[in-house]
């Protein structure tokens, strides 16, 4: 796998020439993730950034009983982690890989040292940060503040958008969900998820062959009317 082209692919480095591309690839490591892989937890810190090229990442949230709280989803492209003035994360998140996912970590002292030398790529990840909290903060709000169902179709409409193709009304969710998956993300339990699921599919807003797919015209639908 070519790491100096998937770096290049990052959106953080998409502007950058190949000579600064080559710093960062050999500041950087490579690693390869499977589903369910913790990459970062409150007991499970590591002073670096993360920049995703395949896969997805959950990042969230869990209370002492054990209930998580998603506070977003990554797609490819996207970075997270820390730096010692800006932060993507915080000590309270966890960080999931949810597929078979790629990633190249570099320590936050190097990526300091090239910033200086950088400052367009200081700038881009001011806005990158700032993306970030308009998203989390509305994906919280989404999933805090209303019942079961809104939540489940709400989810899945999102994840549907960063991760699935249209055909027609249907938009797929390219990933293998369980119902405890869905479950977890939204802070319910499994029965409840799975006796909504099954309306939602007998209301023909979902339906699932291998993977869930969604009507994203009806499922807006829905959302609007809560």
């Amino acid at each position: 796998m070519d790491k100096l082209k998937l770096l290049s692919q990052i959106s953080l480095f998409e502007e950058l020439p190949t000579n600064e591309l080559q710093l960062i690839n050999d500041a950087s490591e490579m690693v390869q993730l499977k589903r369910g892989d913790v990459i970062l937890s409150p007991h499970q810190r590591q002073d670096a950034l993360f920049f995703l090229k395949e896969g997805q990442v959950r990042l969230y949230r869990m209370n002492k009983q054990g209930k998580q709280f998603t506070v977003d989803v990554l797609v490819g492209g996207n970075t997270f982690g820390e730096t010692a003035t800006l932060s993507l994360t915080d000590d309270d998140m966890y960080a999931e890989a949810m597929t078979d996912t790629c990633l190249c970590i570099m320590p936050t002292d190097q990526f300091e040292t090239f910033i200086e030398s950088n400052p367009k790529i200081a700038m881009k990840l001011i806005q990158v940060l700032s993306h970030r909290l308009k998203d989390v903060y509305s994906f919280s709000e989404h999933l805090a503040l209303n019942d079961v169902k809104y939540r489940i179709v709400y989810l899945l409409l999102k994840l549907s958008e960063k991760s699935g193709t249209r055909h027609k009304q249907w938009q797929s969710i390219d990933l293998k969900l369980t119902h405890t998956d869905i479950a977890q993300m939204i802070g319910s339990t499994r029965e409840t998820t799975s006796l909504i699921l099954n309306q939602l599919k007998k209301e023909e807003v979902l339906k699932k062959e291998l993977y869930f797919a969604i009507d994203a015209n009806r499922a807006s639908e829905l959302l609007n009317q809560f």
